[in-house]
């Protein structure tokens, strides 16, 4: 499905940006307002010095999985914006989610990138891994696809011609996962007896697709580009076409933390969300999240990524604008959906059931103090979801 609308201004710098033809620009919110159009160069990891001597910096160790989702947190590193707030912050890069959970579960880590359903779990001691976490800062909106083999074009158009594929997830605790599950119930399929779901770390999709191990996969970029120019794969679905501006990444600071640090920590994340999500930045972005330290990708595949560019199923070219943003207000009625579908395919154990009260009560342990509590119903894969009754028509 192609989404006929007028663009905004906003929509039709980026769709300039993509086509090559804007030239680049060249704690809280206040940080956004004075966020300048141009990157101001760092010559190392620390960074000139800022008015905060380094031994008054606030020492920080900050886990990421190197994909683009990662983008405010990767750009806020390479602008300086924790030096700004007096934060002297590591990087340290995972390849998947199992070592990062890890890592934090055991105290390695106090701050780090996750998938957005992974501090509703950890908070709510849904796993062995419990630590009382908040969802401090969402990193993106929409971004994902469902990549299938293009092997099978021509033998898929519909959710049913899925039967019997092997599909590839990043992680139990994903939106990729959840959001997939959903989608095939939706489409007439049973995810557990119709599909096989495999864990795959996200830089192994696309080898594995190749190789034919799997049929696809459900997955974040640069993966879903790498797909298409290898020839490998195709989007089948943007996940923004099951669930309109669903979440998918966030940053999670556990709650022992300063709440003055956690405060600092997401003014630089806002900064690096308000330069990253710039269609006037789409190269330039590009350029940092390809560094080695960072995503370690090719920049030709990440700046279509960043502008909504892409292939279709059936071989239409498009840029979509709102392919993935970054930096949007953390919602209530997502965390919630979320809280209920890990409850709904028994992932919660006995801390997060299929009970309103519980589901409600796990949402709101994680929300930051930002999050968007309103309560509008939302439709998700064609279902309208009440976040005030979120077990309503999710039992299984």
């Amino acid at each position: 499905m192609v989404y006929n609308r007028i663009l905004s201004r906003r929509q039709l710098l980026r769709t300039a940006v993509a086509m090559g033809g804007v030239a680049l620009g060249g704690g809280m919110l206040s940080a956004c307002s004075t966020q300048s159009e141009t990157r101001q160069p760092q010559t190392s990891a620390s960074g000139p010095a800022s008015s905060a001597s380094s031994a008054s910096r606030e020492q920080l160790v900050i886990g990421f999985v190197p994909i683009a989702c990662a983008s405010p947190l990767v750009v806020a590193d390479a602008l300086g914006a924790f030096e700004k707030q007096g934060l002297n912050v590591e990087l340290r890069k995972y390849a998947g989610w199992a070592d990062l959970w890890t890592a934090y579960a055991t105290g390695t880590l106090d701050v780090a990138h996750m998938l957005s359903p992974m501090p509703l779990a950890i908070d709510a001691g849904a796993t062995n891994a419990s630590r009382p976490t908040e969802l401090a800062f969402t990193q993106n909106t929409n971004g994902q696809a469902l990549t299938l083999s293009t092997s099978h074009l021509g033998a898929v158009s519909q959710p049913t011609d899925l039967a019997g594929m092997v599909l590839g997830i990043p992680f139990e605790y994903s939106v990729h996962a959840l959001l997939l599950r959903d989608y095939l119930v939706a489409g007439g399929l049973d995810p557990v007896s119709d599909v096989e779901l495999r864990l795959l770390r996200p830089p192994d999709m696309v080898a594995q697709l190749a190789v034919g191990a799997v049929d696809g996969f459900i997955g974040p970029e640069p993966f879903n580009q790498r797909a298409l120019t290898t020839g490998s794969g195709r989007a089948f679905i943007p996940t923004r076409q099951m669930w309109e501006n669903h979440p998918c990444c966030s940053v999670a600071i556990a709650k022992e933390i300063d709440r003055g640090v956690r405060d600092r920590v997401v003014t630089a994340l806002q900064e690096g969300a308000q330069f990253v999500d710039s269609p006037h930045h789409v190269h330039e972005s590009a350029s940092i999240l390809a560094e080695e330290k960072y995503l370690n990708q090719k920049e030709e595949l990440i700046s279509p990524a960043l502008a909504g560019s892409y292939t279709t199923w059936d071989g239409t070219d498009v840029v979509d604008p709102d392919m993935i943003n970054f930096g949007g207000q953390t919602s209530a009625t997502a965390i919630t959906w979320m809280a209920a579908q890990i409850a709904r395919w028994d992932l919660g154990g006995t801390a997060l059931t299929m009970d309103d009260d519980v589901l409600l009560a796990a949402a709101e342990s994680v929300l930051p103090p930002e999050a968007d509590r309103t309560t509008d119903p939302v439709d998700i894969n064609g279902r309208i979801f009440d976040p005030q009754k979120p077990t309503a028509g999710y039992q299984r």
